[in-house]
């Protein structure tokens, strides 16, 4: 287990329930932390995670389903808490595994709320048969403002109303390990419904297509990161 993941390692894990993530979506609870140790065998130390700026204290014998941010990639896995500690002002748990590690191939994570200024364009189904993602010259972009974010798609405001199932390809610029990274992302509409609050915008919702899975953790990279400062944040620690 050490060869893939090491100490520092960021995490984000989530509880299951008779081995199965909470039912309903809206009651999940996406906790993040890091690996701080390996004290035995099949066993990981992580900090005690935290939820919106709270510690979030473990019970032993409940199950998670925690993701491990490594350079080798995302690793995922079902683990135990098999006890809890304290080491000077640090509170701590052991984790014990419960299956091998996995790459995480494709996985929808927790939404992140934000603001992104976007840009997108509808596309024919044969632009996404194209070997290499380029961006197209001479090409009306219609503006946009994404409202959450997850490695699997956006949630996105715009003033026109688009036709569910349409193609488009999505333009945005993202801050990841303090670099600038500019996406270019092909996505498939899955609704386009009028805004709750302003009735002249639209909610465009949008599920990545064809993306690249390097691509899908830098996104996953930076949500977790600017979660992480918001968490600081809201702990007066930044």
């Amino acid at each position: 287990m050490n060869k893939i993941i090491s100490i520092g390692n960021k995490i984000d894990m989530e509880i299951l329930i008779d081995g199965e993530p909470v039912a309903e979506k809206e009651k999940r609870r996406s906790l993040i932390c890091k690996v701080m140790d390996f004290p035995e065998r099949n066993v990981i130390r992580i900090s005690m995670p935290f939820f919106e700026g709270r510690i979030v204290p473990l019970s032993v014998g409940d199950q998670y389903h925690m993701n491990f941010f490594t350079d080798k990639g995302i690793y995922a896995s079902r683990f135990v808490v098999v006890k809890r500690l304290k080491e000077g002002n640090l509170f701590l748990a052991d984790m014990e595994i419960q299956e091998s590690l996995k790459k995480v191939q494709r996985r929808e994570f927790f939404r992140y709320d934000c603001r992104i200024p976007a840009d997108y364009r509808l596309v024919p189904p044969e632009e996404l048969e194209k070997e290499r993602i380029e961006e197209p010259e001479d090409v009306e972009w219609k503006k946009g403002v994404v409202l959450d974010i997850s490695g699997g798609g956006v949630r996105m405001i715009s003033e026109f109303q688009e036709t569910a199932g349409a193609l488009m390809q999505l333009r945005m610029s993202l801050v990841v390990a303090g670099e600038l990274h500019e996406f270019l992302l092909y996505g498939k509409l899955i609704a386009s419904i009028k805004n709750k609050t302003r009735s002249e915008l639209y909610e465009q919702r949008v599920e990545f297509n064809q993306i690249d899975e390097k691509e899908r953790e830098k996104i996953i990279r930076y949500i977790f990161d600017e979660q992480r400062k918001r968490i600081l944040k809201e702990k007066g620690l930044d």
